[in-house]
């Protein structure tokens, strides 16, 4: 796959099912996380601009696997962000609301892009800028229900239900329309995490991807 083939990097997104959405007030957390994601059999991961110099650790992963892995940039607010993201080598840009130029940006590098959006409007606002993906962000405070309704009026529309997504709730997600989820720290057991006991945590992913695999 190269990078100007956005229609097979849209296929492999929705495949994944499940994208790690990896925030970490450091660097080597982060990379760690990466780590047990990829040994877990995760190959779609989105790190967060939160995270110090992720531009280097994109660069980093890019220079390690190659295009065996799909890497997005989360939270993204602005052009400059975007920017050195995809200059970084992100596949896909992913923000909390409606960033204006953010896809046609994204799109001009082959990449794809994740647009924000909780009510009608927002979600009408998403489909007009041509998102390729309409993030409902944060996703716990209307629920699965919420998701449901949106999807009932937005059939045509790809959703990504983030915030809140656990592994516990992830199926009335997927029940209520979700194509994937983003799990955010849910995906880590804290002490697991803590302790860096990787077996633990790879197999608790692995379980996470398989369950997944049931919905849909």
């Amino acid at each position: 796959m190269t990078r100007s083939d956005p229609a097979a990097r849209r296929a492999r997104l929705l495949q994944a099912r499940v994208v790690p959405v990896l925030r970490y007030p450091d660097a080597a957390q982060a990379a760690y996380a990466v780590e047990v994601a990829v040994a877990a059999g995760c190959d779609t991961l989105e790190l967060t601009c939160t995270i110090p110099g992720v531009a280097d650790l994109v660069r980093a992963l890019r220079d390690k696997h190659g295009d065996a892995l799909l890497l997005g940039v989360g939270t993204v607010l602005d052009e400059d962000q975007a920017r050195e993201a995809l200059v970084a080598g992100a596949d896909f840009l992913v923000s909390p609301g409606h960033t204006p130029g953010l896809v046609e940006m994204a799109h001009a590098a082959g990449a794809l892009c994740l647009l924000g959006a909780f009510t009608p409007t927002e979600v009408l606002a998403a489909r007009a800028a041509d998102a390729d993906v309409v993030k409902i962000f944060p996703a716990d405070t209307g629920g699965p229900g919420h998701l449901a309704a949106l999807r009932s009026v937005f059939p045509d529309t790809v959703f990504c239900p983030t915030g809140g997504v656990t592994r516990e709730n992830m199926g009335q997600y997927f029940s209520a329309g979700a194509a994937l989820v983003g799990i955010g720290s849910n995906l880590y057991d804290k002490q697991a995490f803590a302790a860096r006991d990787t077996a633990a945590l790879v197999r608790q992913i692995m379980q996470i991807r398989a369950e997944a695999g049931h919905h849909g």
